[in-house]
């Protein structure tokens, strides 16, 4: 099983506005976080884990990339405002072959630090990370690392017409704290032991001021799930919809009058920034 590498393909990929600063470093409690990525910081992240830096992405802010097992993959950029930095940042793997929609399912379920999509030549692994709420270095690391032990694995898989064997009952995925986006501290009572964001809290009493607090209180939230004292409840997923950053959330798993009137299942998990926005402001309910 090889990896596709051909610029068709990548030029055939949605694109994203692009976005505005530079990588920084903003010194937040506990720990420094990124904010944004140009193309050298793509470079150094991917050679901080000893993988080979390839060619720069036509078009776009990006590279591509071989591991020393020679697994190619790409890395660029989203929401970029400029030809130079972004606010999101996207690692993609790309086989050739027919694979099934059923496989790639079969994927998304086993594994939730990843999005599958299987084209008519091709199976698509992708993991997007929203960085203008902040992300740890480290972090950024953590998440290249587990999309490529990923990747891997499905790569080692039987051929890609047969769906992959189910996880057993008795080996259930355990949703780690890096594959979750974790915001920022701007909370009004962030650092106090509570986890004030309404992803991971249930309808109360203080819901309006929990949902204000969505990716705003990430140092408590994180601490109390990585002690398994919480459960994710909503699930944004990631910035890659077809109408993303338009102010109008396109997921059609909310209601309120902050959502498009798209009614397809194919913006689900898709719209995450303008969603985020909406549940902040109250516009949108939970879903069901």
């Amino acid at each position: 099983m090889k990896t596709l590498t051909s610029m068709a393909l990548i030029a055939a990929l949605p694109l994203v506005a692009q976005a505005q600063d530079t990588l920084h470093s903003t010194a937040v409690q506990p720990t420094p976080t990124v904010t944004s990525v140009s193309i050298q910081d793509m470079r150094d992240l991917v050679s901080a884990e000893g993988h080979m830096v390839g060619m720069d992405l036509d078009g776009t802010v990006g590279i591509m990339a071989t591991t020393e097992s020679g697994l190619s993959f790409l890395m660029r950029g989203q929401a970029c405002q400029d030809s130079t930095t972004c606010l999101g940042l996207e690692v993609m793997v790309v086989f050739n072959g027919e694979y099934s929609a059923e496989f790639a399912n079969t994927i998304n379920q086993r594994w939730s630090a990843i999005k599958a999509t299987s084209t008519d030549s091709a199976l698509l692994l992708s993991r997007y990370l929203i960085l203008d709420g902040g992300q740890t270095s480290a972090n950024l690391q953590i998440n290249l690392r587990n999309t490529i032990a990923i990747a891997d694995s499905i790569q080692a898989e039987a051929a890609p017409t047969e769906p992959a064997e189910p996880v057993p009952a008795d080996e259930p995925e355990t949703l780690l704290a890096a594959d979750l986006q974790w915001g920022d501290d701007t909370g009004d009572y962030a650092n106090d032991g509570a986890c004030d964001d309404a992803r991971f809290e249930s309808d109360g009493d203080d819901w309006s001021y929990q949902r204000a607090h969505v990716l705003r209180d990430a140092t408590d939230c994180r601490a109390q799930f990585e002690a398994g004292a919480l459960t994710l409840y909503v699930d944004f997923g990631e910035n890659s919809g077809d109408y993303i950053n338009d102010g109008t959330c396109d997921d059609n798993r909310f209601t309120g009058e902050g959502r498009s009137i798209l009614e397809t299942d194919s913006q689900v998990k898709r719209d995450a920034v303008d969603c985020i926005e909406a549940y902040r402001a109250g516009t949108i309910n939970r879903p069901s």
